[in-house]
């Protein structure tokens, strides 16, 4: 069940019309990094990485990561495990 945790670094800095390489500057990380996690919702930074960029965009970490919706649910249903 992987690929579940995404990050929401694009609509997030879109929203407040900053570039990933301004992002970069601010929250000291390397621009290939922010253009990484901007670019691919499905990447997710480092603990120290997710910490600097939460810093200087004043969020918590649950704001840039969420756990996208579970498409096969009916698998799990089909197996028995939400029977109750």
């Amino acid at each position: 069940s992987s690929g579940r945790l995404v990050n929401r670094l694009k609509p997030l800095i879109d929203a407040r019309k900053i570039s990933s390489f301004k992002l970069s500057k601010e929250a000291c990380v390397s621009p290939t990094t922010t253009r990484k996690i901007y670019n691919d919702k499905s990447y997710i930074p480092s603990p120290s990485v997710l910490e600097q960029l939460c810093i200087a965009l004043d969020v918590q970490p649950g704001e840039l990561l969420e756990i996208s919706p579970r498409l096969d649910l009916e698998v799990c249903n089909a197996s028995g495990v939400f029977s109750g």
